[in-house]
């Protein structure tokens, strides 16, 4: 049986985040499942942090992921699925902190966060590091977000350190998560890090550098299953 890679993505996207990772990982024999995040029957409004947990631990119909990756909301998702799904490994990209690193207990966003339909120039300006061709596949797949799930977030959740073995993944250019705060995660984690200078939140996926991100990743994984 391949080994199963989960991915999991972040606030106001979707599994097509991962189109470049998901291209190496299944070069090199992965099975990946990078679901889309869905809202609850009320709508994203009513949709909590729970609900998206719950639909991480679902997508791996039962098996133990040999490798479990989020990226920036979704690093926080894996974080509360790893207890449960028993990764083997262990990846969090650009990913948000658990409380005890950083709170914000004012935190409050609208229950619908409006991101879909923005203006392409918005798309730009989050992805200066990605080619035109990406910043085209990428803008009209942005979607609105549950506000429930980002304030939860934001105000802090308790998480305990993973017990696997764990990669974080830092762009040194993040304006969204402070570097310094994903290294905080690192040493909390007792976690390797692998740092890129330069590169923008969304860069590990989407930049022009995504894919030797994944390969980096990859050799991570390859030397940890073989030796």
């Amino acid at each position: 049986m391949a080994p199963l890679a989960i991915f999991v993505h972040g606030a106001g996207g979707g599994g097509w985040e991962w189109i470049v990772w998901k291209r190496e990982f299944e070069r090199l024999g992965y099975e990946v499942r990078s679901p889309d995040l869905l809202p609850v029957k009320g709508g994203l409004a009513k949709t909590k942090l729970g609900d998206y947990v719950d639909q991480v631990v679902r997508s791996a119909g039962g098996r133990r992921p040999t490798v479990l990756v989020g990226a920036s909301m979704g690093g926080m998702l894996a974080l509360l699925a790893a207890p449960r799904l028993k990764p083997e490994k262990l990846v969090l990209v650009c990913s948000t902190v658990p409380a005890s690193i950083y709170r914000n207990p004012k935190a409050n966003y609208p229950p619908l966060i409006r991101w879909a339909n923005g203006s392409y120039s918005d798309t730009v300006a989050s992805m200066p590091d990605s080619t035109e061709e990406m910043r085209r596949f990428a803008h009209p797949r942005w979607r609105d977000e549950s506000g429930a799930v980002l304030t939860r977030i934001a105000q802090g959740v308790w998480a305990k350190p993973p017990t696997m073995p764990t990669l974080v993944v830092i762009p040194e250019a993040d304006g969204d998560i402070p570097p310094a705060r994903q290294a905080a995660l690192a040493r909390w984690a007792k976690a390797e890090k692998k740092g890129y200078p330069g590169m923008s939140h969304v860069g590990p996926l989407l930049s022009k550098k995504a894919e030797q991100v994944a390969w980096d990743v990859l050799t991570w994984l390859g030397a940890s299953r073989l030796n």
